[in-house]
């Protein structure tokens, strides 16, 4: 059973959370906030792990008792997950929480609520999990996970211990790749600098998974801004949001192309840059646009993916951002 010892990064939360478990203060909801794939989910499965365990040492799980076996096997009768139903988390749903907490603990000393994707709580399902937490009952621990806490109500918010994950460093990432996938030094380098500190797309990247694939065709994509006609930017946007969860994935991507643009038109350094293996394609293209137009794309990119984020229309959102690139031009209309 991997326990949060285990973690790579994120030192500080990990001490806090174990601290808080050696000391016997568990808060009754804990928020873990930060972009997709940053380990958000790892971080709560682990102190999950702390929580349910018989014989916690230092604050973490023992990874030996009954309870750390049931956990790492997928059954343990304390732990329950919600998450969203279709694209949103339903009344139904909390009301059916609200029944499970009202039961004492089957095993452990405390039973843990682990709920994904929170932000994707209808109006109904918000107001109704408030006075869930407003009115805790007996030994239940809460631990939500989201990308956007700005679409939480602000009394969900204030009644969590909020904690916020942030992105690796290279280093960081690069440790967990020889760690986790037995890379080579040079390799793991080289994935490391192309994930924008996210592990989880480091070891997809490292599995040789589909992400491949996705940043395949963003390269692609980006060599064609610059000639693109308003037609082609329509197309590439229907072409991108046919997998919503790709399309994400696809712009942060580009956010990352976008600043290795703006920091190589000002640096010209190979060495500050993520998408340095394809320095070739950043060299020519950086001429293409000026830094006020890079530094507004770059605001336009992150502007879309919050409102897919959000459960906006993927594609309405993907061709307002593919047009207004396009309204910056290229090697034609620098500005």
């Amino acid at each position: 059973m991997y326990k949060l010892s285990d973690i790579i990064g994120h030192q500080e939360m990990i001490r806090t959370l174990k601290h808080a478990v050696q000391r016997d203060r568990v808060a009754h909801a804990y928020l873990f906030m930060g972009p997709p794939r940053i380990g958000k989910g790892t971080v709560a499965e682990r102190f999950a792990g702390s929580l349910l365990c018989d014989e916690p040492r230092d604050g973490d799980a023992c990874g030996l008792c009954r309870s750390c076996r049931q956990q790492s096997g997928g059954n343990h009768p304390d732990l329950h997950r919600l998450r969203p139903s279709g694209a949103s988390i339903k009344i139904e749903q909390i009301r059916e929480l609200q029944r499970q907490v009202q039961f004492k603990p089957y095993q452990s000393r405390r039973q843990v609520i682990l709920m994904e994707m929170v932000e994707a709580m209808t109006t109904e399902a918000a107001n109704c999990f408030l006075k869930t937490l407003e009115e805790p009952v007996g030994e239940t621990v809460f631990l939500l996970l989201t990308h956007q806490p700005q679409a939480l109500l602000p009394t969900i918010l204030s009644r969590c211990q909020q904690l916020a994950l942030r992105p690796l460093s290279q280093r960081e990432v690069a440790e967990g790749l020889l760690k986790l996938c037995h890379l080579d030094p040079q390799q793991a380098d080289k994935l490391a600098a192309l994930t924008g500190g996210s592990l989880g797309l480091a070891v997809r990247l490292a599995d040789g998974s589909e992400s491949w694939d996705v940043r395949n065709r963003v390269l692609e994509m980006v060599q064609r801004f610059p000639e693109m006609q308003k037609a082609q930017a329509l197309s590439m946007a229907e072409e991108l949001s046919s997998d919503r969860a790709a399309a994400l994935e696809g712009l942060g991507l580009m956010l990352l192309w976008f600043r290795d643009l703006l920091v190589y038109h000002y640096t010209s350094d190979p060495g500050l840059l993520i998408n340095r293996d394809v320095l070739d394609k950043l060299g020519r293209q950086s001429a293409c646009y000026a830094p006020a137009g890079l530094v507004a794309i770059l605001e336009d990119i992150k502007q879309a993916k919050d409102h897919i984020e959000g459960n906006a229309n993927t594609r309405l959102a993907l061709e307002v951002l593919m047009l207004k690139i396009h309204s910056y031009g290229g090697s034609y209309n620098v500005r």
